[in-house]
């Protein structure tokens, strides 16, 4: 007894020792997204060539001066139409459509098809250039257009957030007479009733859609004063990088232009710092002659960002993002502003 007393207590505080199990872990998930660029490619931008028509305005200055734009065009009140002119899927609330007065740091690209200013804000003094457009889409997506407006006030009151080496040139409104019409889909397209986003030299089709519309691309590439106003000012003053603004796919979308796709380390950098999905082409319908496609063709990596609604600006993840472009391109991840 005296034997087996000690063994019964032994085998009893055994059994109370909690069993050691291994958690399962579960695979990691499948990458879907590109590796993140350590560095900028290096790439000469080409010049225009052969694709622009004759009829282009007058060459602008090759450098580019901060002379304020005397008068402009009124802008009309936004309309809101009945939901029967939205096509199905679109989804619209009345949101302010901000016309930006021209000051001392803005300058006109050129003119829309009714005569108003295309005008442009640029900040810094650096050679890269970072171009950055909204309004494609005007009235249609006008958030695009208060999206950019809210940039230009913050470089102009934050000076330090141009980075050395950097020069940012924004376009609030490429296509004025679109927001004209309000948030209708008549916005969305310029006088002409051309949408400029199926207007660009790369991949132009007689054949262009808007989810299941079919859509007018012009009578030929380049055949709007809208595009051949900003390609002329791409032709004076090539711009590292562009960054198109659009509403609401969510997701940024890399230009494409056979025989040079060089716009998806761009989509990656904007991509990871904003958390918009990017990687992968549109694919929701058929796109063609594209802004974006257009720059990437011409050596100038450049995506279609969209926003991922129609009413907001979604303002803080596109500054970061724009912040971490300029970071890229200017190769100064150790500055502070890049550092945060």
């Amino acid at each position: 007894m005296k034997l087996a007393l000690p063994i019964m207590i032994l085998i009893f505080m055994a059994a109370c020792q909690p069993t050691s199990v291994l958690p399962t872990l579960a695979p990691p998930p499948t990458a879907t997204r590109q590796s993140l660029p350590t560095a900028r490619p290096t790439f000469t931008p080409h010049p225009v060539t052969g694709s622009l028509p004759t009829s282009l305005p007058s060459p602008l200055p090759t450098v580019i001066t901060a002379s304020p734009v005397a008068t402009i065009t009124p802008i009309q009140p936004v309309v809101i139409q009945p939901a029967s002119t939205i096509p199905p899927g679109a989804t619209l609330t009345a949101t302010p459509v901000l016309t930006r007065i021209p000051d001392a740091n803005a300058f006109s690209i050129g003119r829309s098809t009714e005569g108003r200013e295309i005008l442009a804000w640029r900040f810094g003094t650096g050679e890269l250039i970072l171009l950055i457009v909204g309004g494609v889409h005007a009235g249609f997506e006008s958030n695009t257009v208060l999206l950019v407006n809210e940039l230009i006030t913050h470089f102009q009151s934050t000076p330090a957030s141009v980075l050395p080496g950097m020069s940012l040139v924004l376009v609030p409104v490429l296509n004025p007479d679109g927001l004209a019409r309000g948030r209708r889909s008549e916005g969305r397209f310029n006088a002409n009733g051309v949408d400029l986003n199926r207007n660009w030299g790369c991949g132009w089709s007689a054949e262009a859609y808007w989810q299941t519309n079919r859509v007018d691309p012009g009578v030929r590439a380049f055949s709007e004063p809208e595009t051949q106003s900003l390609a002329n000012f791409v032709r004076q003053q090539p711009p590292a990088s562009a960054i198109f603004f659009h509403s609401a796919a969510s997701g940024v979308f890399a230009g494409r232009c056979e025989g040079q796709r060089v716009s998806e380390a761009l989509a990656a950098v904007y991509g990871e710092a904003s958390g918009y999905p990017y990687g992968e082409p549109f694919s929701a319908y058929p796109v063609t002659g594209t802004a974006a496609s257009w720059m990437d063709g011409q050596g100038i990596p450049a995506v279609d960002l969209e926003l991922s609604g129609t009413r907001d600006t979604e303002f803080v993840r596109n500054l970061r993002a724009l912040m971490a472009v300029q970071c890229w391109l200017s190769g100064s991840p150790s500055l502070p502003q890049c550092t945060r």
